[in-house]
């Protein structure tokens, strides 16, 4: 298949501060990982309320945001003084990163009040931020290869995926590109990646079809 469109994503941390104190009396200190929860519980609407409700993409359905890390505490019997939560918000083409995670810190100091106050919530600045791939300049490009794709006996169907590449970039400098090749996502990013040698080949294939033909 060839991907036309995919999104893109905007990830930071997200601190909670608290006092810390002896577990044995915790109504004397503030304890950062029940701040933290709260945080996370108004994340959650967020992706819930704010981003399913969106009209979805025809290829890519609706943005999505989700907490993939948190870290807190120093020891059992310490109520902890501080706790940190990574953050990723998924992007549809575009949308831009910076006013998406604006629009979420904005939420979450809003739906927190005073609880937020004093800088007791900190978002951080993105550490990273990508644009999604977009679908409205690469029709030609894309036909064409999957053409080829199916003329080598590929499906060659014009997809989107939820997950980002480096294909953005070159997107955003105004060059068509679309994402083709062997492999699939079900086997990047885990303890023993491959790529089938069969679909390495017909990828080879298609590639030099497209190529003689351009």
């Amino acid at each position: 298949n060839v991907v036309v469109a995919h999104k893109g994503v905007v990830r930071w941390r997200c601190r909670t501060i608290g006092r810390a104190v002896h577990s044995s009396s915790p109504e004397n200190g503030d304890n950062a990982i029940y701040r933290m929860g709260r945080v996370v519980a108004a994340l959650e609407r967020y992706h819930r309320e704010e981003l399913r409700g969106r009209e979805p993409h025809r290829l890519l359905g609706t943005p999505s945001l989700s907490v993939g890390l948190i870290s807190g505490g120093a020891s059992v019997n310490v109520v902890p003084d501080a706790c940190v939560i990574e953050i990723d918000r998924r992007v549809l083409p575009g949308e831009d990163c910076q006013a998406a995670y604006r629009h979420v810190v904005d939420y979450v100091y809003q739906q927190l009040g005073e609880d937020a106050a004093g800088g007791n919530v900190v978002h951080e600045p993105p550490y990273h931020a990508s644009g999604g791939l977009s679908d409205e300049n690469n029709g030609q490009l894309a036909a064409r290869l999957g053409e080829c794709a199916r003329r080598c006996g590929g499906a060659g169907q014009l997809i989107g995926v939820p997950f980002g590449t480096d294909a953005s970039h070159i997107c955003a400098a105004g060059v068509p590109t679309v994402v083709f090749g062997p492999g699939s996502i079900a086997q990047a990013h885990t303890a023993d990646e491959w790529i089938a040698l069969d679909q390495l080949h017909a990828a080879s294939e298609i590639l030099f079809d497209f190529a003689s033909g351009w």
